[in-house]
């Protein structure tokens, strides 16, 4: 296996020091470390639930995914993959339309079966892989949530924010070379904001924009000055169902109160942030992006994700 770390101002110590604790730790270390005991029970589906039970399901654990499974002759738990919020979001927008909205509410009873193929692949990992594996699959593959196996075939799921949570607890043996990045090495300058939203669109226009773009995975939601004053992802439509199909026609802003209780300013950083500060706003304010603006003019730069910041500690890596 071979890592290439990157960033060219990492001093070659401070990669040695970085280079060395990825390669120390295996996927069990990660578990021990940000999965309690009391988080470790597999949540999951059959395949033949509902979307809107999975919608529900997802909004009552607070959780973004779930893996879904089949019943083998054996009365066995086969899983098939991972769905998330983005998934069911993709599919529903396969049924609807802005114009036939008002007759489709009964897409939500379609079963999760429908997502394959529409999902991420299942990458299953043992506890004794390395820590370099995991790495690779969030980074490289773009994988945002695997399932290891542990002892009795029994299941843990892992995602891009366990990892961050796991380097953040152990940020000092990180190298403060790499933690010192500042926002601007960590994401390209010129990466910019793919697609925004404007405070008078639906809800039902912001889910479908993000249905119908697999280059984003949430939008910035700005005023007539082109303000930043929102945002909207695929976590906001957790909890639809068929009573709540007609919020999808009200402005996303009220759409947002009307779920959330109150309308809350995206979380922000500037160029002076560094990375073991987003790292620290990741994690404390369990956050999922930080929206990268200009400290003076307030100017949307860019988005700064989970899979960024893990692809600043490593560029790619090579199996063999």
């Amino acid at each position: 296996m071979t890592s290439i770390l990157n960033n060219n101002n990492i001093s070659l110590n401070n990669k040695d020091t970085l280079l060395e604790f990825i390669q120390s730790k295996n996927v069990g270390q990660v578990i021990e470390k940000v999965k309690p005991m009391s988080t470790r029970e597999l949540l999951d589906l059959p395949c033949s639930c509902t979307m809107e039970k999975a919608f529900d399901f997802l909004l009552a654990h607070d959780i973004l995914s779930v893996p879904i499974y089949r019943t083998n002759d054996k009365g066995e738990k086969e899983y098939i993959t991972i769905v998330s919020a983005l998934d069911l979001l993709k599919l529903l927008s396969t049924k609807v339309s802005l114009e036939t909205l008002q007759s489709d509410r009964n897409v939500l009873l379609m079963p999760l079966s429908e997502t394959i193929g529409m999902t991420e692949n299942l990458n299953i990992l043992k506890s004794t892989d390395p820590l370099e594996k995991l790495l690779h699959l969030f980074t490289t593959e773009r994988t945002h949530r695997v399932l290891i196996q542990q002892q009795m075939n029994q299941f843990i799921l892992l995602s891009q924010m366990d990892l961050i949570r796991f380097f953040q607890s152990n940020n000092h043996q990180l190298g403060s070379s790499v933690l010192d990045l500042s926002v601007k090495d960590i994401k390209n300058i010129h990466a910019g904001v793919r697609s925004e939203l404007n405070f008078k669109s639906t809800a039902a226009e912001a889910f479908l924009k993000l249905a119908g773009d697999h280059s984003i995975s949430s939008l910035p939601i700005v005023d007539d000055n082109d303000d930043l004053i929102g945002e909207i992802s695929p976590q906001d439509i957790r909890g639809l169902n068929r009573d709540r199909w007609d919020s999808l026609s009200k402005p996303v802003v009220m759409y947002l109160k009307a779920s959330h209780g109150d309308l809350y300013r995206p979380l922000t950083c500037h160029d002076g942030f560094t990375l073991s500060q987003i790292m620290s706003a990741f994690v404390l304010r369990k956050a999922y992006r930080l929206w990268w603006t200009d400290l003076n003019t307030g100017e949307l730069k860019g988005v700064i994700t989970l899979t960024d910041i893990l692809s600043t500690f490593a560029s790619h890596h090579q199996y063999e």
